[in-house]
């Protein structure tokens, strides 16, 4: 399984193709699974259960963004380490543009 961000009930083409990969469950737990839990990242915490987020969510979002970039480049190193900054940059660049229509609702899960 992976973890990926969507739009619920996308309303035109950019919606429907709006897909931002986050990490496979097995990633998730190695490496995200400590960083969230060492940050005490409540918004991350959530992305391996799934959870809706709204566009008044996304500035919190993109703090834990920031401090789990600083985490890796801390903590990680190698191709594990340069994968996740990958995807932490395409959500914290990608995701606030998902809220185009007010009331848009992105998925992370």
């Amino acid at each position: 399984m992976s973890i990926s961000a969507f739009i619920i009930d996308p309303e035109d083409e950019f919606e429907r193709s709006f897909n931002l990969p986050v990490a496979t469950e097995a990633f998730y737990k190695q490496y995200w699974e400590p960083a969230v839990e060492e940050l005490g990242l409540e918004w991350a915490a959530l992305f391996q259960g799934g959870t809706d987020v709204e566009r008044e969510d996304v500035p919190v979002i993109l703090e834990e963004i920031s401090k789990l970039k600083e985490w890796v480049t801390s903590k990680m190193s190698g191709d594990a380490a340069e994968h996740m900054l990958r995807r932490l940059n395409l959500l914290e660049t990608e995701l606030p543009g998902a809220f185009k229509r007010g009331g848009a609702v992105v998925y992370i899960g």
